[in-house]
């Protein structure tokens, strides 16, 4: 097969071709293609040069394809509808869609945010699927290796990135959870009471003191935590079969954490200023793509109530 310089190839001689094959003369092409008649001739020599034949031969007074230009003629059509279908701006519809959406993130993030993005995708893209990885050590890894579309996380990137972008899903203060039977249930909690009580600890990255004991080490205080523990429901039930404590963001129902006899009671005033900020990541790869652009638009009206 001979090489052909695709640089050196105007894909707008293939539009011109794709005419001048099916009308078999030059001035009514060009009236079609509301061009000049002398600028069609231009673009048939051009593409007779190009392609090393006459492509349209008098014979008997009309213009016939040649035997390479009927076999042009064949192909063109497909060609041109990949070459547009290319270049086109990517369409979604959500209704016929059967992508699967996949996200990544500590088990708290994955389970306070997936219930409600999947009824609301169920009604919109009753087709589509929802894909829920829990992780907690190097949360943005899927992002940066292509492996998940979308990361929730209330942490941030150790390192910065221009890559990734984020929006915010909310910002909430924090409640302590005890056992309903707990001593201290439905009542004010002091800093003494606090430090006085063996507390449980969600381990998110697995290394380093959390925001909790860094303040309290600002203050010359210390907790003492008896249990750490990786999956934050299981430290909840934890804390409702025995008389730790346990902090947790205020997003959640009372529902989940009474299921699990457990009250919530107003943190010490040291904690009042002490906020959760939850976040939705994604890479920059994915960001025009609209798919991923409509699912956003979808996590921002799931979790207004929150902001």
């Amino acid at each position: 097969m001979r090489q052909v310089n695709l640089r050196g190839v105007d894909l707008n001689l293939l539009v011109i071709l794709e005419k001048l094959l099916e009308t078999k003369h030059v001035s009514l092409a060009a009236t079609q293609l509301h061009m000049s008649q002398p600028a069609v001739s231009r673009a048939l020599q051009r593409l007779r040069d190009l392609l090393n034949d006459p492509l349209l031969v008098r014979i008997a007074g009309d213009y016939e394809l040649t035997e390479r230009a009927a076999e042009i003629q064949r192909l063109l059509p497909s060609a041109l509808s990949t070459i547009q279908e290319m270049i086109a701006k990517p369409e979604f519809d959500p209704a016929t869609a059967q992508e699967t959406i996949c996200f990544s993130g500590p088990e708290l993030e994955v389970n306070l945010y997936g219930p409600p993005l999947l009824k609301r995708m169920k009604q919109e893209a009753p087709s589509m699927k929802l894909e829920l990885k829990s992780n907690i050590r190097n949360q943005f890894e899927p992002l940066e290796n292509g492996e998940a579309h979308f990361v929730l996380s209330g942490q941030e990137p150790s390192v910065a990135t221009s890559q990734l972008h984020r929006i915010s899903l909310g910002r909430f203060s924090y409640v302590c959870l005890m056992s309903k039977d707990h001593p201290l249930a439905g009542k004010p909690i002091s800093l003494d009471d606090y430090l006085t009580q063996d507390h449980i600890s969600v381990m998110i990255t697995g290394s380093g003191q959390s925001i909790i004991d860094e303040k309290l080490a600002a203050m010359g205080r210390k907790r003492n935590v008896a249990v750490k523990i990786g999956s934050f429901f299981a430290a909840m039930h934890f804390c409702g079969q025995t008389d730790l404590l346990f902090l947790v963001p205020s997003i959640f129902d009372k529902k989940i954490y009474e299921g699990h006899n457990t009250i919530a009671s107003p943190v010490p005033n040291f904690l009042k200023d002490h906020h959760q900020e939850f976040f939705l990541y994604w890479h920059e790869r994915y960001h025009h793509d609209p798919m991923i652009q409509w699912t956003r638009t979808l996590m921002k009206e799931t979790t207004r109530q929150y902001r």
